[in-house]
């Protein structure tokens, strides 16, 4: 018998996973941001693990991941939080071009329980821990207030996709997506939601 998938809070000893986590479910967008802040000879990888492991005041921090285990061993992990409200026009005017479309989406979900990261590691796929951690994020969303989740996905992405629509998801709002470093070339992003009942 297959044992069951749990969660727990994520611990800072994570931090690595969960760079790693990140970096999957962005399609290489986290690391495009940390290459930009590494230094000369320097890991973007690092510079990610070490935001999530340091920047407390940060939706990204490790203390608002939860990570699905079985039998103690780490299968993926969820960044979630509730959007209270997005820079100013002033911040975006800093923001590297490639995240202005993210931070448009960003807006129109004010108030909801946003899922910033969700992803599997490859070798737990098809066991049901997307699904999983999709479930848990309702259990955040209510216990936060929320009445309704929300995911930001590229429409290059379809297997994410018609996961997203399996569990209850729709299509919100959509921005066109504007490549970067080693990126995926064309598409949009879609901003999903899931209203609570």
């Amino acid at each position: 018998m297959i044992a069951p998938i749990t969660f727990r809070p994520a611990r800072s000893g994570d931090c690595s996973d969960l760079a790693v986590l990140s970096d999957m479910a962005s399609r290489r967008l986290a690391s495009a941001m940390w290459d930009r802040a590494a230094g000369a000879g320097q890991s973007g990888l690092e510079i990610g693990r070490e935001k999530i492991r340091t920047d407390v005041g940060q939706t990204f921090h490790y203390t608002h991941w939860v990570v699905a285990e079985r039998d103690g061993q780490l299968l993926g992990g969820m960044n979630s939080c509730r959007i209270a409200r997005v820079s100013g026009t002033s911040a975006q005017a800093e923001l590297p071009e490639f995240l202005v479309p993210l931070n448009a989406l960003k807006a129109v979900a004010v108030g909801t329980w946003y899922i910033a990261t969700a992803a599997v590691l490859p070798e737990a796929r098809g066991q049901g821990v997307g699904s999983a951690l999709l479930a848990k994020a309702e259990e955040l969303a209510r216990d936060a207030g929320c009445r309704q989740l929300t995911l930001m996905v590229g429409s290059f992405n379809a297997g994410a996709h018609r996961l997203y629509l399996r569990c209850g998801f729709r299509e919100w709002d959509r921005r066109g997506f504007v490549p970067f470093d080693r990126s995926d070339q064309s598409g949009e992003w879609i901003l999903m939601v899931r209203d609570l009942p």
